[in-house]
């Protein structure tokens, strides 16, 4: 009898062994780096690739909360992942916020955001390894036989592993303002590890660097400034521009109706400011969802609006990204920097709806 309980015994031991060793070679399956390798057998590409923030400066009253600070260019790259532990079934690649939690100690003044293929993911600093984004197939099914001893050539070893796959998406990474006071600098956090390219079963712990990794740097770039630019539009009216009437037997497809120039004045009053270039961006939440330079007002009337520089017609304003608004450094006698644009109302059909129409638009000045 005792015999027989020692036996069984044996088994639950031996069984709680060997579903221990499945669950970890299962556990972190991919090994995804940046690049089209799928037709390598062994994982090659970058894995850490940085992304330094630029020499930026602001007032303290850019520090409003959910206003967008800085914002690195949009990146689309391509990835490929691979079955490092033998997973022939394949799995999808996934994004993990904050992946070794050093994001987590920047100051409580900024928060980190990725705009994944035009979608906004707020304050990711703010999570830990969270599984957020599934990016698809990070590996597909297959096998292929690797001998690992041989005897007058009859394989007596095989491995079997899940086929390379490729993804590919676009992302930028941007800053935000939390509200909170700001410091004089960002000095105490030099970089700072954003998001990583993993498997489904989480973060590959046990071997570092085998992972693509987005690295935010340069944090100590960011200077904070005694400057505070007042914003407003000279345009029609009291910060608008009005159109007027516009006939609805004039609609052409395509045709520009009219075009009214308006001014955007920053007052840089008070000092501070100089040395300093400045940018500016416009936004809307009437953007159309195909053309990043046209606004549909709700109605959708029939007709759309794009902005151009005055002193260049041909490039229209994409909406959400920086252009310059200062040419040179602004010197210590200026008060106000002003540049003239022009709002462009174009017909979008030949039968447009009957009635009146509006759109709001924000424009942001900040420091280059």
């Amino acid at each position: 009898m005792n015999t027989n309980s020692w036996t069984r015994r044996l088994c639950w031991l031996i069984l709680f062994s060997l579903t221990s060793l499945i669950f970890c070679q299962q556990s972190f399956a991919l090994s995804c780096r940046e690049g089209s390798n799928a037709s390598s057998r062994t994982p090659v590409g970058t894995t850490l690739a940085p992304f330094p923030i630029n020499s930026v400066a602001f007032a303290k009253s850019d520090f409003v909360a959910g206003r967008v600070l800085w914002r690195s260019e949009t990146f689309t790259s391509t990835f490929t992942c691979w079955d490092t532990d033998n997973h022939p079934m394949g799995e999808d690649a996934y994004i993990y916020w904050n992946p070794w939690g050093d994001l987590s100690n920047i100051d409580s003044s900024l928060s980190i955001g990725v705009t994944i293929n035009g979608k906004d993911y707020d304050a990711v600093n703010t999570q830990y390894r969270a599984q957020s984004i599934d990016l698809g197939a990070g590996t597909g099914p297959g096998t292929y036989t690797t001998c690992t001893n041989s005897i007058l050539g009859l394989c007596v070893s095989s491995k079997f592993v899940a086929l390379p796959n490729t993804t590919s998406f676009s992302f930028s990474i941007y800053i935000k303002a939390t509200g909170r006071t700001p410091p004089t600098n960002y000095a105490n956090l030099a970089s700072a590890r954003v998001f990583q390219v993993d498997g489904v079963l989480g973060i590959n712990t046990s071997t570092q660097n085998s992972n693509y990794v987005a690295n935010l740097t340069n944090f100590s770039n960011i200077r904070v400034v005694q400057c505070t630019p007042t914003v407003s539009i000279a345009g029609t009216g009291n910060n608008t521009v009005a159109f007027g009437n516009i006939p609805a037997t004039n609609a052409s497809a395509g045709k520009v109706e009219r075009i009214i120039p308006f001014t955007v004045n920053a007052n840089i009053a008070g000092g501070g400011c100089s040395g300093e270039s400045l940018v500016i961006s416009f936004s809307s939440p009437d953007v159309s969802s195909s053309d990043n330079t046209m606004i549909i007002p709700a109605t959708k009337p029939g007709l759309g609006i794009y902005l151009t520089p005055k002193d260049n017609t041909s490039s229209k304003i994409k909406f959400g990204q920086i252009t310059d608004f200062t040419t040179s450094a602004i010197t210590k006698d200026t008060t106000i920097v002003s540049k003239t644009y022009n709002a462009n109302l174009q017909w979008l059909t030949s039968s447009p709806s009957i009635g009146s129409f509006s759109s709001t638009a924000t424009v942001n000045v900040t420091f280059k």
